[in-house]
């Protein structure tokens, strides 16, 4: 790899290299829980987004972002540790150790994505619960997101 000599940007420099997605498309993005259905230590869920971002250098289409899909994901492993841990009403928040994802395949139907979820660990830790969750995030295009997320709930 070639090394890139120090360089010192003005803005009017950078500028044309600014994302316009994360400065300002990111926004825009939301999305709703569709339905879920938890089973021992399985969560399945729907998610569509309710407002998208189309990027111009992606042809104008739509691609599910990995912010938003790590929104949705934490939402829905909140919802399971509370689901789990027996409590009816939000008593505690989510704070994310770590994280790992692979996309493999672009999600872009935002009307459909799929989400299953795996608690590969959940357990109390003192008064917290600890939890290891494994995501399968797809669509019926063929999209494909692997997501493994290690948190904690104090």
């Amino acid at each position: 790899m070639t090394e890139v000599a120090t360089v010192y940007l003005e803005p009017a420099e950078w500028a044309d290299l600014v994302s316009p997605y994360l400065t300002e498309g990111r926004k825009t993005e939301s999305w709703e829980i569709v339905s879920i259905e938890v089973t021992g230590k399985t969560l399945k869920a729907v998610v569509r987004m309710t407002s998208v971002y189309r990027s111009a250098t992606d042809g104008g289409q739509f691609h599910l972002s990995i912010f938003t899909t790590l929104e949705f994901l934490t939402q829905l492993w909140i919802i399971y540790a509370h689901v789990w841990a027996g409590e009816k009403k939000k008593t505690r928040e989510g704070w994310m150790v770590e994280s790992a994802t692979h996309n493999i395949k672009a999600i872009r139907d935002p009307e459909h994505i799929d989400v299953e979820m795996e608690a590969a660990s959940m357990r109390k830790v003192g008064g917290a619960l600890y939890s290891v969750a494994k995501f399968r995030v797809t669509d019926r295009l063929g999209g494909l997101c692997t997501v493994r997320l290690k948190g904690l709930m104090p």
